[in-house]
């Protein structure tokens, strides 16, 4: 299976951000050409303002939202060359922004090596996008074929403080590792993105894996109860809502009959206490209820 790229969503909304130098510098020009164009006539529109005009500022900015609206349309080849000339046009100090968006438009051609070299040029040189670029070299290394790459790239980051693209990046260390047979490791990146990313789409996968790990079906000894209602579909719901929180043996569990019945909302069943603790501390920050550690029926 192909790599994963970085997401198409968090790539523009990095590539919104403009530099520093750029957003000080009005163009009425550039920014009258931008409300009145229509998409279909903005390239040849951009690359006139980039061949023609006298202000570094205006044209720097004119083929920089050339290059985002190439990457927005998946032209990822017109991308990657309008990049390369946006950051040979910029400050030293707003390089960085263009060159990382360069690597992920060659990471969308399928050309790893151009990528990589982009992006750990980034990955050296800027503070603020060190983890992402650092990330993109991994998919980089994934892309071509050599897993092993990509976690050597990524396990420097495990110890150290992660922003946004976190979850991401301690999903595919999980990932790469389990790959690898080292699951102590997986376990931890795991564990982490479960503590410090709890919401994530991410942890929901990562909630899976570690379940899969702890519970063995059939002879547990304790149980993780969620939830015990009167109302049927309550029951129903919170289980539901377990599932896609990467509670994959979440079930309703029904004692007693007609109106004394009661459905209780359990987890799964685990070998040992201490798992199920972990499951159930899991469940407080994914899903916001209480739990309770019971003994398995």
């Amino acid at each position: 299976m192909a790599p994963r790229i970085v997401r198409l969503a968090f790539a523009l909304a990095l590539l919104a951000i403009q530099p520093a130098t750029l957003a000080r510098a009005a163009s009425s020009r550039l920014d009258a050409l931008l409300a009145g164009t229509q998409s279909d006539s903005l390239p040849a529109a951009l690359r006139r303002i980039e061949a023609t005009s006298r202000d570094q500022a205006e044209g720097a900015r004119a083929v920089l939202v050339l290059a985002e609206l190439h990457y927005a349309r998946g032209e990822f080849h017109d991308a990657a060359a309008a990049f390369g000339r946006a950051a040979a046009r910029l400050a030293p100090a707003d390089k960085p922004l263009a060159r990382y968006a360069q690597g992920l438009a060659f990471l969308g051609l399928g050309e790893p090596t151009q990528a990589r070299a982009a992006l750990e040029e980034v990955a050296r040189t800027s503070a603020a996008l060190r983890e992402d670029a650092w990330l993109g070299v991994a998919q980089a290394w994934e892309l071509a074929g050599r897993p092993e790459r990509a976690l050597e790239t990524l396990e420097p980051l495990l110890g150290t403080p992660l922003g946004e693209t976190g979850a991401t990046i301690l999903e595919r260390l999980g990932a790469l590792a389990e790959r690898a047979d080292r699951q102590d490791e997986a376990r931890r990146a795991r564990e982490r993105l479960l503590r410090d990313y709890p919401r994530s789409i991410e942890a929901a996968s990562a909630r899976g894996h570690l379940a899969a790990a702890a519970q063995r079906p059939g002879v547990g000894t304790v149980a993780v109860v969620i939830g015990q209602f009167i109302d049927p579909a309550r029951a129903r719901s919170l289980a539901s809502e377990a599932k896609r929180a990467g509670f994959p043996d979440a079930q309703v569990v029904t004692r007693g009959q007609g109106l004394a019945a009661i459905h209780v909302v359990r987890l799964g069943i685990y070998s040992k206490p201490a798992e199920a603790r972990s499951a159930g501390d899991q469940a407080v920050r994914a899903l916001g209820v209480s739990y309770q550690v019971v003994k398995a029926e």
